[in-house]
């Protein structure tokens, strides 16, 4: 399907007449929407025996099994590019990271040592907080989390320490936040203001991490903002019903970045537009005009065949230069506000 930018201009008029999305700060609106495939979730439904879906049904997760060999070692996944390895923090080879996906799924979230960690390597231009500042960054749904590594390097340039986790899988699902806290402690304890962050499924499950350190009365890490890259804020069929689904609608005191790339094609339109009610109040849009799904991170995309994506006009540097200029943006403007504590929103 297509949607027009006046007629998402009419759902943002709409939504804001109802709903705190009144005080939210568009900086960028998208100006251009292409047709969105729907990047296929992990799920499936109910088919005919000729292959025809029954109807709308009810999604349910995929079994363990369909995508992963059942200890932390995911079936496929997309390979980080040769500039990303060189970006590394240390060389950590296709072994070194299979060992680091199996200690994450042995400790069940909560492995101090299975992330890559990049130190600030200069003192932010402009500061006006005394803070010392930490971005988590969450990886796509099958992607390696060694593909992050060129952004979290641009993220250190800017002078803010930058942690990617490895989760079991290279699925970032972190629905209490225990990875979270288990490497923010572990890696910079003397970060005081967070911003947690994620590309595609790993903005979701960002998303949960967050909600459960702010909404959930916990108390570490310090969490002041939220990055959404070419995702956004949704229920996580991998969590527990038990655990509710992140919904910042209202806070005033959380700050998020939306970041996406008008020639994206596998962004879920329907989901982001659904789900912007979701957002804090101080949420900032930034579509990179030219930037597309995959140049968020940098991976080897062959081999995704169900994933559809637009070609990008610009080039992977300059898309990864304006998202980390937006997410540093961000975290900066909520290091002003103080009032960062635990609220409890919802019951936990």
């Amino acid at each position: 399907f297509a949607i027009t930018s006046q007629a998402l201009n009419s759902s943002f008029q709409s939504m804001a007449s109802t709903t705190s999305l009144a005080r939210v700060t568009l900086t960028v609106l998208l100006v251009v929407i292409t047709p969105s495939a729907v990047l296929q979730p992990l799920y499936h439904h109910r088919h005919h025996h000729d292959g025809a879906p029954v109807g709308v049904v009810e999604a349910q997760p995929l079994p363990v099994s369909y995508y992963s060999n059942g200890k932390g070692e995911p079936n496929y996944t997309s390979s980080p590019l040769p500039e990303a390895l060189k970006a590394m923090p240390y060389a950590c080879d296709d072994d070194c990271v299979s060992k680091l996906r199996f200690k994450a799924w042995e400790m069940q979230g909560n492995c101090t040592t299975c992330a890559f960690a990049w130190p600030a390597t200069t003192v932010m231009a402009n500061t006006t907080t005394s803070d010392i500042m930490g971005i988590v960054l969450y990886n796509g749904a099958f992607v390696d989390p060694r593909s992050y590594s060129v952004l979290a390097s641009k993220l250190a340039s800017r002078g803010v320490n930058v942690i990617v986790p490895v989760f079991p899988n290279d699925l970032a699902t972190d629905c209490n936040g225990m990875t979270l806290e288990a490497v923010t402690n572990a890696f910079f304890p003397n970060v005081t203001a967070w911003m947690v962050a994620g590309h595609s499924y790993g903005g979701v499950g960002a998303g949960y991490a967050a909600a459960a350190t702010l909404l959930c009365g916990g108390t570490s890490p310090r969490v002041v903002a939220l990055g959404v890259i070419g995702s956004y804020i949704k229920d996580l069929l991998q969590c527990p019903e038990t655990i509710p689904v992140p919904n910042f609608e209202g806070d005033d005191h959380l700050h998020a970045a939306v970041i996406t790339g008008n020639r994206d094609l596998s962004m879920n339109l329907t989901n982001f537009v659904d789900n912007l009610n979701r957002l804090p109040v101080h949420t900032t849009f930034t579509s990179i005009i030219g930037g597309n799904h995959q140049q968020f991170g940098s991976y080897d995309p062959s081999g995704r065949s169900r994933d559809i994506d637009g070609n990008a006009t610009i080039s992977r540097d300059a898309q990864l230069n304006v998202t980390a200029d937006a997410l540093v943006r961000t975290l900066l403007h909520a290091t002003k506000n103080n009032d960062i504590s635990p609220r409890s929103l919802v019951d936990c």
